[in-house]
């Protein structure tokens, strides 16, 4: 494999990216300098619990959670998973365990119990941190398990209100920077979510990278309604305003009725955003203009492709900018746009520490405008997938194919075309057809399944199912989703349940996904939800 890369430096020079700091900094470090730096400064603010934490609170809290895992005897080699909503109990113990040098597992909360399971089986760690709404089956063969809710800072109940006898401070953080610091879940292509073993340097420079690329500062106010456990929202949101002294105004999730209200009272200078968020906006606009939010400089789109009509007709019913990004679990941000010099249709040019290639099937880089995979590679990419017997399989060297179509135009910027992996992204969250075809297929009434991804103005894509009954079964539709219930999250339902007295198949025996979306448009079924 080939990659062109004197082309690609010079691309970053020119945008005038910049690095914040080379030498590697710690998150024990990091959340020093901000004590020292800022102090009672906010650092996070709380919508939904009304409750807000400044740069010396995060401190002192890590530093006890930090202590309580030391008198554990935890290692830096001890994993620890974490099953908790978007609140400022989360990130104590998220950020907590970071310092101390444990690896963290941030898992997301409304991940079905199957997958959590699998998840845990697969991590194998000494300690699980969750939400007491959260059940709790899945901890079976866990040492220690702690529950803990979003009301325990306030209220010093559950695990939180033990936490007062540990120190404020803590000096003896644990880890180098080759360690594992933590590991993220991502469902990608296969029904089993892959486990994405990111390194302490590796992290550093992710952040690092979107420091540089969006030109963050301690004057902004980034606000954030997505899960935690993203490694775009970790990287965009948590991990950069903690390091640049900036502030975090979180919400459990997006609310349409509550966002015109968040960026106006908090003064919002950057919000983050997916399609879905963006087309929820365009479809049924809400009373909000650039006038009435005079510091916010743009919303960010990533996750999932955002259409251009989308983008354009977002920018002239609000007057605000959308600059979209594009990264991967694997890989971090991989492609950003320069806020000052953004190209509507594209996702940007490569983030500083990284390399990204066009390349044919022969691994040679495509010329400019033509289609490609998207390759990466660098010193700011994870280190591996966690296999099953809890050890990590690293990367190839020579680069990590991404499984997206694109291709680069002559200033370097990078646009989005497809995918190569059949992937169903349903507002900005990935969705593995397989692991929606095989629970349907556990139904005893059924004999044939398959799953696919169909346009969808709100979501960008929506999941719909195509079922071949079992000879003289009746089955309905209802049936069907009362059995996906069991182990599917709402999110990964099909919206769409048709039956068939076939699957449409190609001459090579392969599904006909064109002859499936005909019979959509054509309304050719026998049963529709």
């Amino acid at each position: 494999m080939k990659m062109q890369l004197t082309t690609l430096v010079e691309e970053v020079r020119l945008m005038g990216e910049r690095s914040i700091n080379e030498e590697f900094i710690d998150v024990h470090d990091i959340l020093l300098n901000g004590r020292e730096r800022f102090g009672s400064k906010p650092f996070v603010i709380s919508v939904d619990q009304e409750i807000s934490l400044s740069f010396l609170d995060i401190y002192e809290y890590t530093a006890k959670l930090a202590n309580f895992l030391k008198s554990k005897g935890l290692s830096k080699a001890n994993r620890i998973c974490l099953i908790g909503k978007n609140c400022v109990e989360t990130l104590i113990i998220f950020f907590g365990i970071l310092r101390y040098g444990a690896v963290v597992c941030p898992i997301n909360f409304e991940e079905s119990l199957e997958n959590v399971t699998r998840i845990i089986a697969r991590v194998k760690p000494d300690l699980c941190f969750y939400d007491k709404e959260f059940a709790f089956g899945c901890f079976t063969g866990c040492p220690l398990s702690i529950a803990y809710s979003e009301s325990s800072l306030r209220e010093k109940t559950d695990f939180f209100s033990s936490l007062d006898r540990y120190s404020p401070s803590f000096d003896e953080p644990l880890g180098d920077p080759e360690d594992i610091a933590e590991i993220l879940f991502t469902s990608g292509t296969t029904e089993k979510p892959k486990g994405v073993a990111i390194s302490r340097e590796g992290l550093f420079l992710m952040v690092d990278e979107v420091i540089s690329k969006l030109e963050l500062t301690s004057e902004y106010r980034v606000l954030e309604y997505r899960a935690y456990s993203w490694a775009s929202t970790q990287l965009l949101s948590l991990f950069s305003t903690l390091r640049v002294g900036a502030t975090l105004i979180l919400a459990r999730k997006f609310s349409r009725s509550n966002f015109a209200e968040w960026l106006k009272k908090y003064n919002v200078t950057i919000s983050s955003g997916v399609p879905t968020v963006i087309n929820i906006l365009v479809s049924d606009p809400i009373e909000l203009d650039k006038d009435d939010v005079p510091e916010l400089k743009y919303m960010t789109s990533s996750s999932a492709p955002l259409s251009v009509e989308k983008q354009c007709e977002f920018e002239r019913i609000y007057g605000i900018r959308i600059n979209q990004m594009a990264g991967m679990t694997e890989a971090g941000w991989m492609i950003g746009n320069p806020p000052r010099k953004s190209k509507v249709g594209s996702v940007g040019t490569p983030f500083l520490h990284k390399q990204v290639a066009i390349l044919d099937e022969k691994g040679q880089e495509c010329p400019e405008g033509v289609e490609g995979e998207v390759v990466v590679r660098g010193r700011s990419l994870a280190v591996g997938y966690l296999n099953d017997k809890g050890e990590v399989d690293p990367f190839p060297r020579d680069g990590f194919r991404t499984g997206d179509i694109g291709y680069r135009d002559s200033e370097g910027y990078v646009f989005i075309t497809g995918r190569k992996k059949d992937l169903i992204i349903r507002g900005g969250v990935n969705i593995s057809p397989k692991e929606v075809t095989d629970r349907v297929m556990r139904h005893p009434g059924v004999r044939e399944a398959v799953t696919i991804g169909i346009p969808d103005r709100i979501y960008g894509e929506e999941v719909a199912c195509f079922i071949v009954p079992k000879d003289k079964t009746k089955v309905s539709s209802e049936d069907i989703l009362t059995h996906c219930r069991t182990t599917l999250p709402d999110f990964k339902l099909p919206k769409i349940v048709r039956f068939l007295d076939q699957i449409p198949k190609t001459e090579r025996g392969k599904v006909s996904k064109n002859a499936l979306l005909r019979m959509l448009n054509e309304g050719e079924s026998r049963m529709d939800l």
